[in-house]
Formats: C-alpha cells, sequence, structure tokens
C-alpha cells in the first residue's frame, strides 16, 4: 500500500507545490493527498480549480444563494485589496456560476469547519489547519522584501507581515503541527536589512520543536530555463536537519519554452518596428548564460530596456514591474514579441495545457495568467526538494 503524503498550502496561488508533488508521486511510489488551502485572490483559485480538481456539481442554487454565500468570503480581484460587497452582484449570471463554483470548497469549509479538508480565503480568520500534515507550505508575500517593492520587512499591517498570522496558526495548533514546513520568498530576506527578522522567524519555529535549514537556489541548477534565485527553508519537526539535493546537468533552454512559430499580431509587428526605430546593441552573453541586448532610449527602468535572445537561459519572470513584460528576438523572423501566456507557465514548470485550461474558463486574462506564473514557484526546484523530503519522511516520521 501506498504511503500517503498528506499537504496544506498557504498562500496556495497556482499551486505550484502541488504541482511539484504530483509530479513525482509515482516515481516515489506515493499517493500525494491535499488537506486544503489558503488563498484569497480569484483568479488563482479560479486557476488552481481548473489546474488541479475542480469538478462541477449540477445541483441548482439561485442567484440570491450564489450571492449571499460568496460575500461570506474573503475575496480580491488583484490580490491586495478585497473585493466590495456588491461586487457578485454586478456579475451576470453565468459568471457568477462559474465563480461559485470554483469557490464551492471555501463555502462547505464555513458550513462545515471540522471537516479533513479546509479551505480558506481569510488567513486572519483560520484558528484550525488539518491533522496530519506531511508537508505544510507557505510562500508568504514578498511585496515588501523584494528589491522592487518597499521594503518594508515582516510587519504587522504589511503583505510580508502575513507570516505573522502563519505565527498565530502554529501557536494554535499545537496539538496538530505538521511534520515538515516548506517557504519560498525573494532572497532579499537574507539580505542584510532583513535577516534578523529572518533569523527571528527560525527562531520561533525552533521554540515549536522545528529544525529548519535554509538556502538560495537558482531555477536553472535544477532543470529549469529560468535564472531565478529564491531562498528556500525546509523545517522538520522533532528530526535531525533536511538534506538538501544536488544541483543538476540539463539541456532545457528557452527554446524549450518560447514558439517560434506563434502568430505574428499587430502587436509583434508594432513592438518591432519600435524597437528597430530605437536600435539595439550587440547581444552579450552574461556569466548566466542569458544573451541579451540594451535597446536605446526605451525607458527610465533600466530592467526595461532589455530585449532577450531566443536561446540559452532567460531572466526572472515576475508577477509586477520589467519584468512581467519580458521581450525576446527570434532570429528565424526578425522579430521581437512579449512572451506570452503559455510560455510564462512552461517558464515556471507547468504545461501549455495548464494554462489553456485556464484560458477557457473565459475568467482569467492573458495577463493575468502571466501574472500569476510571475508570482508562482519554479516546479522544476520544488520537485527537486519534494523527493529529498519525502524520502526523509517516509525515513523518519
Amino acid at each position: 500500500m501506498k504511503k500517503i503524503i498528506n499537504v496544506f498550502e498557504v498562500f496556495a496561488g497556482v499551486g505550484s507545490q502541488l504541482r511539484a508533488l504530483k509530479n513525482i508521486e509515482e516515481e516515489l511510489g506515493v499517493e500525494i493527498k491535499s488537506l486544503g488551502l489558503v488563498e484569497w485572490y480569484i483568479d488563482a483559485i479560479v486557476s488552481y480549480q481548473t489546474i488541479h480538481s475542480h469538478e462541477e456539481k449540477n445541483s441548482y442554487v439561485s442567484k440570491e444563494v450564489m450571492i449571499s454565500e460568496l460575500q461570506q468570503l474573503t475575496l480580491s480581484k488583484d490580490s491586495k485589496i478585497p473585493v466590495s460587497k456588491n461586487y457578485f452582484t454586478k456579475q451576470n449570471e453565468e459568471k457568477l456560476t462559474k465563480y461559485y463554483q470554483y469557490c464551492l470548497p471555501f463555502i462547505e469549509t464555513l458550513k462545515n469547519p471540522n471537516s479533513e479538508k479546509l479551505y480558506y480565503t481569510d488567513i486572519n480568520k483560520v484558528n484550525v489547519i488539518p491533522k496530519d500534515i506531511d508537508i505544510f507550505t507557505y510562500s508568504f508575500p514578498c511585496q515588501d522584501l523584494s528589491q522592487q517593492g518597499n521594503q518594508l520587512g515582516i510587519q504587522e499591517d504589511t503583505r510580508s507581515g502575513l507570516l505573522l498570522q502563519v505565527k498565530r496558526i502554529l501557536k494554535q495548533n499545537k496539538d496538530r503541527l505538521p511534520k515538515t514546513l516548506l517557504m519560498e520568498n525573494v532572497k532579499s530576506l537574507t539580505n542584510k536589512k532583513f535577516i534578523s527578522e529572518f533569523e527571528d522567524w527560525i527562531k520561533f519555529l525552533k521554540e515549536l520543536g522545528y529544525t529548519s535549514t535554509w538556502k538560495v537556489i537558482n531555477s536553472t541548477d535544477f532543470g529549469s530555463a529560468q535564472n531565478r534565485e529564491r531562498v528556500f527553508m525546509v523545517s522538520k519537526l522533532n528530526k535531525k536537519a533536511y538534506n538538501w539535493p544536488v544541483k543538476i546537468k540539463h539541456n532545457k533552454t528557452l527554446k524549450n519554452i518560447l514558439d517560434t512559430d506563434s502568430e505574428i499580431t499587430n502587436q509583434v509587428l508594432e513592438l518591432t518596428s519600435k524597437i528597430k526605430r530605437k536600435g539595439i546593441t550587440e547581444f552579450k552573453t552574461t556569466s548566466n548564460n542569458i544573451t541579451k541586448a540594451f535597446i536605446k532610449d526605451w525607458s527610465n527602468f533600466n530592467s526595461e530596456n532589455y530585449v532577450y535572445k531566443n536561446e540559452g537561459f532567460g531572466p526572472t519572470l515576475t508577477a509586477s514591474g520589467a519584468n512581467s513584460r519580458l521581450k525576446f528576438y527570434f532570429k528565424n523572423k526578425d522579430i521581437f514579441r512579449y512572451i506570452n501566456y503559455q510560455e510564462a507557465f512552461k517558464y515556471m514548470g507547468f504545461t501549455k495545457q495548464d494554462a489553456n485550461k485556464i484560458m477557457k474558463t473565459n475568467l482569467v486574462s492573458e495577463n493575468k495568467i502571466i501574472f500569476m506564473a510571475g508570482n508562482s514557484i519554479s516546479v522544476e526546484v520544488l520537485e527537486h526538494i519534494f523527493k529529498n523530503l519525502i524520502c526523509e519522511i517516509k525515513k523518519e516520521f
């Protein structure tokens, strides 16, 4: 009989953790079981459910009931502020029904708070987590830590300060603490400005009984074509420190991600014409195997001024800012274009089919899919981290 590995995702996003775990479950001879998640961004909920688990229920529910039950949830349409109370009253019935279907697990948790699986939209209201969690993931918001952010750190009433809610949740659930925890965030968390706050967090986890070890990992070292450095930390309850995976050699490049035969739209022609008018410097390859050129007189934001060649590795895709609008040059057609939503998902280790499923809901735009990809975690890196972690769980717990 296969060992069941129970996972609970906080700040779940589109579910890169669950995707990575599902990708390796057969190889490791385990069964991955989701015990729920915490997420309030509507587009992420729609995407998560579409990729991983959505099953439509055909029972009729009146428009009034759908609106009433959705209004009980704390949901956001921009991942920053909650929607207004009348947001759902403005939706047509077809769209409202879709939102209701995707949010049903969260509504059912409100009705049955003692269920085996628990789904929350408001982390501030999470008091109980499921029992027997093997892997608890928490990729908390990076806005107040990243170089592009406002550098406020892990403080009350900031987005990154939501980590303090994880602290509260763990303290309130000492009778059912997860066996292991996995954290992911921007590497600036380990910089001089924030390292003391990070160390305070590690100290708190130690008081609960966790042995923690962290590492800054570049996705290109574990099978990705994306140069993406992030800090990961694994914490194990009353056990020895986690052993990190060893870097691998691989052949994946941007040629495996970008579609060289994509449609040449008016937007592509316009961008190509604009860049050619401005002119670019000679393409040069960096020590990270990224080949890029500088666009002359393009923008006041330095990173916005680069265009990348469709070879080797590529830069970090972010949810916002210049790196959410990555520009590439395709020599075979002599064109410049932005990364598209399918490529953005592939760049993060998902599949083109995952992105297409989300588009087919007619609820999430192409730009929002790219935004969520930039907010996600490299699936390839997670696979390698989880392989080691699951092997240790099987041996030690």
